[in-house]
């Protein structure tokens, strides 16, 4: 491998032909964006209504709602009632959750006296929907790395080049690293020197017995870093790119002038605003490639100019 970051200047002049309106995302494709995520979440709602009907049928055999304190069978439900998240429980001891909910049922009890049983089921929801709310950010994030790690796939293959693929123990359609001769494709990777995690990272292999924990410090070694953005709503559009940009940014500024690695923005919701901003980082050398997740021939594109780095 090459100590110095490889010559991109034919991708970025193919780059620069991009416009604004090229990297704006279409009204159709944010209704079909929309669409694939309320699928998703009715999808993962209903073992969540399930569940709380089960909850509400529990506590109509439930006279009292002092009662409730004992009720070892519904007593994650009633946590969960009492607005304790599965998270914040991790940080409590089991008296301390007691002493919650047993706060929590006294003033509902106060308030509520006859409708006690429906204050806790909607209540119950709605730790349940927030929780489902991370859940659903988490799902649209893995959309946006199945969907480009798909297309590096595609770009190997049309090459005629057969990757060794490491997927997460936890999820089998998450990629974690694609490897090929002299390349490694990184998602999700903090590099200690830099502190954060960055959504892609392309390393050139020093040798093939060189650690990735190793090859991941070695600056010499990266030859790309992208950010990945997969929410489709406009209006968080404009909160993603600045995330993004940051830590673009950021990167940057954690090289050397002279070997700072190609970097690029992939993302699905791109408002005009920051079409524009792309579009002028692009034309100045701050970004080397971008594309809208959205568009397939975009995405291709970028992925093809990946793979011939």
């Amino acid at each position: 491998m090459t100590d110095h970051p490889p010559d991109n200047t034919g991708a970025a002049e193919i780059s620069r032909t991009l416009s604004v309106s090229d990297l704006v995302t279409t009204t159709a494709a944010i209704c079909d964006g929309f669409l694939t995520q309320a699928l998703a979440k009715i999808e993962k709602a209903t073992p969540l209504i399930k569940e709380a009907r089960q909850f509400r049928l529990a506590l109509k055999s439930i006279p009292e709602i002092a009662g409730l304190l004992g009720c070892e069978e519904i007593y994650e439900d009633l946590l969960s009632a009492a607005g304790l998240s599965e998270k914040a429980r991790s940080h409590l001891e089991k008296e301390e959750l007691e002493s919650v909910l047993g706060e929590v049922l006294r003033a509902i009890g106060k308030r509520s006296q006859r409708g006690w049983r429906d204050e806790l089921v909607y209540r119950f929801l709605l730790t349940k929907g927030d929780a489902l709310g991370g859940s659903m950010r988490n799902i649209t994030g893995a959309f946006a790395g199945r969907r480009f790690s798909e297309a590096i796939l595609h770009a190997l293959d049309a090459r005629g080049i057969k990757p060794a693929v490491r997927r997460s123990s936890n999820d089998r359609e998450k990629i974690q690293e694609i490897e090929w001769k002299g390349r490694l494709l990184l998602f999700d990777k903090p590099p200690k020197f830099f502190g954060n995690n960055i959504d892609v990272i392309l390393l050139g292999k020093l040798s093939r017995k060189t650690p990735t924990p190793d090859l991941l410090e070695t600056q010499t070694a990266f030859v790309a870093c992208g950010e990945l953005k997969g929410g489709i709503d406009p209006a968080g559009a404009d909160e993603h790119w600045k995330t993004a940009r940051s830590a673009l940014e950021r990167i940057r500024a954690s090289f050397p002038a002279d070997r700072c690695p190609a970097l690029f923005f992939c993302g699905a919701a791109i408002e005009t605003a920051m079409a524009k901003e792309i579009v002028a980082q692009l034309k100045d050398g701050r970004l080397t490639r971008a594309a809208n997740l959205t568009v397939p021939k975009q995405v291709g594109e970028l992925a093809d100019w990946l793979v011939a780095l």
